[in-house]
């Protein structure tokens, strides 16, 4: 195919998570419920209790560092739930039929990627409004860049998940792993706790330093209170970026080699 029509294929598979997605408006619409409760509720009545000691104590609002840590996770676990479900398009035999059609594997693992990853990204637009309302918005530098590290990061994250899924090929061990997955990485990160309070405890310290998550909700909180959050962030907010590129870049290359190299239809138990 030449390049017009591997975009034209990329394009379509792309429309084809959108689609997926908009099929589940009701859902959507419960999540974005749910989240307006959970984080003017349950948000203020958790930074009410929480408190900030020590070098950072009059200066950080917990509120705002909790805001932008739901929404993260939030974010997470919708782009793993849109990536798993490939999982189910196997069992269907939907991967098969797009293994037989004349597009590139390379074209086909990629708009996977984007396509779970900017479907997950329009699934939380609506909660990450409500978030900065509640803070307050920002400027549109902040809000622009925040935007753009919020696709990247989502897309990173359906290359990671498509890569475990299009690999192990089976049920019952990528519902194990990702139970794991989504039960553990979050919490060995930095969206409800600042790495200066993990420092106290050095294996959940290093595990929060090499964590994806950790750096993009502490790209998102230093956008937004450089000044604040500057102390608590894991590292400077460019190579926070710059290691969101390499971890989007990294799991779509990985996807792609999957599909290319190691993926046959039929074989899912």
């Amino acid at each position: 195919m030449d390049l017009m029509g591997d975009l034209k294929a990329l394009g379509l598979l792309v429309r084809w998570d959108l689609t997926r997605m908009w099929r589940r408006r009701m859902f959507i619409a419960m999540r974005v419920i749910w989240f307006t409760v959970q984080v003017s509720v349950f948000g203020l009545a958790l930074s009410a209790m929480v408190r900030f000691r020590g070098v950072v104590a009059h200066s950080i609002d917990y509120y705002h560092f909790y805001l932008f840590g739901v929404y993260t996770s939030m974010l997470f676990s919708i782009s793993v739930s849109n990536a798993y479900e490939v999982a189910e398009e196997f069992e269907e035999g939907i991967i098969e039929y797009h293994l037989s059609l004349p597009i590139k594997r390379s074209i086909l693992s990629t708009g996977r990627a984007l396509g779970g990853g900017i479907a997950a990204f329009i699934f939380t637009l609506p909660m990450y409004a409500i978030v900065l309302t509640l803070l307050g918005w920002g400027s549109p530098l902040a809000l622009f860049a925040s935007l753009i590290a919020a696709l990247i990061f989502s897309v990173g994250v359906v290359g990671l998940v498509l890569s475990i899924v299009l690999s192990v090929k089976s049920g019952d061990a990528t519902d194990i792993l990702f139970g794991i997955i989504d039960a553990i990485i979050i919490r060995l990160s930095t969206i409800f706790y600042p790495a200066v309070v993990l420092a106290k405890i050095a294996p959940y310290y290093y595990a929060a330093l090499a964590n994806p998550i950790s750096h993009f909700v502490d790209l998102l909180r230093t956008l937004f209170f450089f000044e604040e959050y500057k102390i608590l962030a894991v590292t400077d907010p460019l190579l926070m970026g710059c290691y969101l590129l390499g971890f989007a870049a990294g799991l779509v290359s990985t996807a792609i080699y999957i599909v290319e190299r190691k993926l046959e239809g039929g074989g899912w138990r």
